[in-house]
């Protein structure tokens, strides 16, 4: 089973004759959608060797730069692990402190355990802006957003995968190895051939003597596991045949490929609790919708948008709901009570509900039409306003609405000026991929604008036009460029306690920032002062008397995520 479905909360054993009831109003099979994961008994060997290469601090440039030797440790080690950033206590000490950067340096667990102001994590950082390894020629020293959560990103589905708060990779694979080529690992767009040289080097001189090996890999090397030959191997690190690689006549490039492939696999096991047919059980929302027999998932030819009518419906027709109380269960890493009362039944309530065109009346968030349930995501794009928020900020009101957006004609006779910097373009100024600062007018963060069309970018876009141009959606100008500005993935909201802060540039610190935002934004997109208003404020009507209601269903979907 994945690491994440090897939990079971023991608070949910008092809610099992629920559960049985709930089969039993749902049938004798699980009856949901066919993309639905189900509990397996055995975790894949990619997984665990992918874990370990995930948490590997020797793939960055500062360590190939000062390293003595692939399996010696760093005579010093980068300053950029030697302190996490933390808005709410300021800086911690680093647990890799000593080496270099790794995939879990900004996508941190079990690290905080028990710390006050930080604690477990959902694979995200405590910051607004993550930390690069290296200041950039152009003295950039942070990325300009923080580090979305992993766990539950890569939740099966029947539509495109689209990775990063921008859609830049439709694939874990490229996502793997566009970060640990990229900056983000210190590598300059020039170094990207270098980067690739260095990760297959450590691949093919990894001897095993390594802690980390002797703790994940039984002391085996990355060469002797990928080819998959040696008898010392156990059988949960035993690639498959079809996943086999021999690193002495494999290409660099395959060889980061196989990198790639082992830590996608150990990306795709990370998910919130389940049971065996597939239904989230780690919440007390979860909780509370089992022991009141309300749907759990959708049913299989059911779309997500008709689940959660039917769900919304179904709320609404409780008579006399049963709570959820602590006397049913408690939390391990929360000081919240573990309940589902009459706020959180309101907060779902208002969630769900969907206002009518133009309508004034409160009390309708809308909130589902992007944060879908189960999944309490859509995983698509959409602009809610933060980079508006964080432009008018700096610059006075209505700035925003105001600022010069090229067109793709205009970005393509000009790459350098506007978009990414990329191996084709590695002068590019990144104007639109930036916080707000007083010092440019120009700097801001449009999300998918800059990724959408962007010729350097050819694997998603064909996935990226399907939905920028799906169905009553208006392509008709640069074949929908202007509908992306300042649109970004909708992030997972389960278990949100331990990915704060929120949204792409981390402005939110608290789930009441979060829902204040939501109200002034989409007071502005009702009076037409919002640029690229989403269509779902249309249908959003919330006041400050829904804050409280809100937060509390918000925290209602917390559970003890700790990947073990």
């Amino acid at each position: 089973m994945t690491k994440a479905q090897k939990r079971w909360n023991a608070a949910f054993a008092l809610l099992a004759l629920g559960l049985i009831f709930a089969m039993f109003a749902q049938g004798c099979g699980s009856g949901l959608a066919p993309d639905a994961p189900k509990e397996t008994d055995k975790t894949p060997p990619a997984d665990s060797i992918g874990e370990a290469l995930f948490l590997d601090t020797r793939f960055g440039q500062f360590f190939a730069t000062h390293m003595t030797g692939v399996n010696n440790p760093l005579p010093e080690g980068d300053p950029v692990v030697a302190e996490v950033q933390n808005v709410y206590t300021g800086p911690m000490p680093g647990p890799f402190a000593g080496q270099a950067i790794n995939c879990r340096s900004c996508h941190f667990v079990t690290e905080f355990e028990g710390v006050s102001g930080a604690g477990n994590r959902t694979y995200s950082d405590f910051t607004t802006h993550s930390p690069l390894p290296r200041t950039q020629p152009d003295g950039v020293d942070h990325t300009p957003r923080n580090a979305m959560q992993i766990v539950g990103s890569l939740t099966p589905r029947s539509g495109p995968v689209f990775l990063h708060f921008d859609g830049q990779f439709n694939s874990a694979q490229d996502l793997v190895i566009g970060t640990l080529t990229g900056e983000e690992f210190g590598w300059l767009p020039t170094q990207y051939n270098q980067a690739i040289a260095h990760i297959a080097q450590v691949i093919r001189e990894d001897n095993g003597s390594s802690q980390l090996a002797a703790q994940r890999l039984d002391g085996l090397s990355y060469s002797v596991l990928f080819k998959g030959t040696d008898p010392r191997i156990p059988s949960d690190l035993l690639l498959p045949p079809s996943e086999r690689l021999d690193v002495s006549t494999a290409t660099d490039a395959q060889v980061v490929q196989e990198v790639a492939l082992c830590i996608a696999q150990y990306m795709k096991d990370l998910l919130f609790q389940r049971d065996e047919y597939g239904r989230y059980i780690g919440s007390p929302y979860d909780a509370f919708l089992r022991v009141n027999h309300l749907p759990q998932a959708p049913l299989s030819g059911q779309t997500k948008a008709q689940y959660n009518a039917e769900l919304y419906q179904q709320v609404l027709a409780l008579k006399n709901p049963i709570y959820i109380t602590p006397q049913d269960g408690s939390f391990k890493y929360h000081s919240q009570p573990y309940q589902f009362g009459a706020l959180e039944l309101q907060g779902l309530k208002i969630f769900l509900a969907s206002a009518a065109v133009g309508a004034q009346e409160a009390h309708a968030g809308n909130c589902a039409a992007c944060h879908q349930a189960p999944d309490f995501s859509d995983f698509l794009f959409h602009n809610n306003g933060v980079t508006q928020e964080e432009y008018d900020a700096v610059h006075g009101d209505g700035a925003f609405v105001q600022l010069k957006i090229p067109t793709q004609a205009e970005r393509l006779a000009d790459y350098d000026a506007y978009l990414p910097a990329t191996p084709n373009h590695p002068n590019a100024m990144e104007t639109f991929r930036h916080p707000a600062t007083a010092s440019n007018p120009e700097y801001t963060d449009l999300g998918l604008w800059n990724v959408y069309l962007n010729p350097d970018y050819p694997n998603p876009q064909a996935d990226l036009k399907s939905v920028v141009c799906a169905a009553g959606k208006d392509c008709s100008v640069d074949q929908g460029l202007p509908s992306t500005i300042a649109e970004f993935k909708t992030p997972v909201l389960r278990d949100l306690e331990d990915s704060a802060p929120y949204f792409h540039n981390g402005s939110a610190l608290t789930f009441n920032d979060v829902i204040e935002h939501y109200i002034q934004m989409s007071t502005l997109a009702h009076e037409g002062l919002m640029r690229n208003p989403p269509p779902e404020f249309s249908h959003m009507s919330i006041d400050e008397s829904d804050v409280q209601a809100l937060v509390a269903f918000l925290k209602s979907l917390t559970e003890d995520y700790d990947d073990s």
